[in-house]
């Protein structure tokens, strides 16, 4: 069976469909696909969703622009997804490293002056190793700190070998842990938070039924050999543009300065 977790593998591509629904582009050299999904179709969450293409361009620069018109104003909670301990797993917590927590330091006199933006951040880490459903989990921080908006940033699932590690999506309908995989979890999303949900992630896994076309390999996912050097790559990435996006009066330089290893 197929899995995959891209609205890009839905049949919305192709057809009338496109047309009418979705708009392709390019910013900074990225190519990039921007698509509202209407109500009663059945193979994604209605809502927006941006694809971006890693292989050329200023993929960061065009990442950090699109973030911008999906986050709001006021505090944000950026939640990283996924088990350390399995590197395919893992760009949700180490994209964590490049995002600079910021809202200890709103006490400051600059902080304001400066237009700084309250930023928290937490490892969500996966049920199976807290016990805890991670979206209650998030939900109840969100909660307990008053961020206006989070940021979920996972690994996700394909369905076609040539999208692993080369697509970014972005979207305003939050997501469902480990659906790529057949593994649901509570979903992650505007209800279950309380607040809007931005969701960001990459395809790092495909299910070896849809490279084989086979029926009887017991659920086996398959990684790229690289995917240690990719998930480095892609977390850098990915936790940059976050904070360039969430606090643009900063520049890069900056927040580097401020990201504690």
């Amino acid at each position: 069976m197929r899995r995959s977790d891209l609205l890009y593998e839905t049949s919305l591509f192709g057809g009338q469909n496109d047309a009418s629904y979705v708009h392709r582009g390019e910013k900074h050299g990225t190519r990039y696909i921007e698509a509202k999904v209407p109500e009663g179709f059945r193979e994604a969450v209605p809502g927006h969703y941006v694809t971006l293409f890693t292989e050329t361009g200023n993929t960061g620069d065009c990442l950090t622009e699109f973030l911008g018109n999906f986050i709001g104003e006021g505090s944000v909670l950026v939640a990283g997804l996924g088990n350390a301990n399995i590197c395919s797993d893992s760009l949700g917590v180490n994209a964590l490293r490049y995002v600079p927590a910021t809202a200890h330091l709103s006490g400051h006199s600059d902080f304001n002056e400066l237009g700084l933006r309250s930023v928290y951040v937490q490892e969500a880490g996966v049920t199976g190793r807290t016990g805890i459903e991670t979206s209650d989990g998030i939900a109840c921080m969100a909660g307990y700190v008053g961020a206006a908006s989070v940021i979920v940033i996972d690994s996700l699932a394909c369905a076609d070998t040539e999208r692993l590690c080369n697509i970014i999506q972005i979207t305003d309908t939050g997501i469902a842990p480990g659906s790529g995989i057949g593994n649901d979890r509570k979903a992650i999303n505007h209800k279950t938070a309380g607040v809007p949900v931005i969701a960001i992630g990459v395809p790092t896994v495909i299910d070896l039924d849809s490279i084989t076309g086979a029926e009887n390999t017991h659920g086996l996912m398959v990684t790229p050999r690289s995917i240690d050097i990719e998930i480095r790559r892609l977390a850098e990435l990915i936790g940059v543009s976050v904070s360039r996006a969430l606090n643009p009066v900063l520049s890069e330089e900056e927040i580097r300065s401020l990201i504690i290893s």
